[in-house]
């Protein structure tokens, strides 16, 4: 009974992890360009390429409240809270590898009746 009442968190560790990790730092004295301090990918808009997964799941999976919360505390920007998907959505679904299934063709259907009635004797 003890496991029924333990709340279950929708959000997945690793992007939690991720954003903890991924943080900008400037190279060369303080005075270069802003890279990631643990993958050190270029930093961009949205941090490097890992930060803006994980930050985009974050925002898909958590609540309202966690979303402030994380807000409060600096663990994601104003503009994570604006990422969009990389492509829209319907632009997403793979087409079929085959085209569409056709009923195969009966050679039978293009003849008449009595030519029908002359093959099948």
């Amino acid at each position: 009974m003890g496991l029924i009442s333990v709340p279950v968190d929708p959000v997945p560790a690793w992007a939690k992890i991720d954003l903890q990790l991924h943080q900008p730092y400037h190279t060369f004295l303080g005075l270069g360009r802003v890279r990631c301090d643990w993958c050190g990918e270029k930093w961009g808009r949205h941090g490097c390429s890992s930060r803006e997964s994980a930050a985009r799941l974050f925002l898909y999976t958590t609540t309202r409240t966690q979303k402030a919360a994380a807000l409060d505390s600096g663990e994601i920007t104003p503009d994570d809270l604006r990422l969009r998907r990389r492509t829209p959505a319907r632009h997403r679904r793979k087409p079929s590898p085959h085209p569409r299934r056709q009923p195969p063709v009966n050679p039978l259907a293009a003849l008449g009746i009595t030519e029908l009635a002359a093959v099948l004797r």
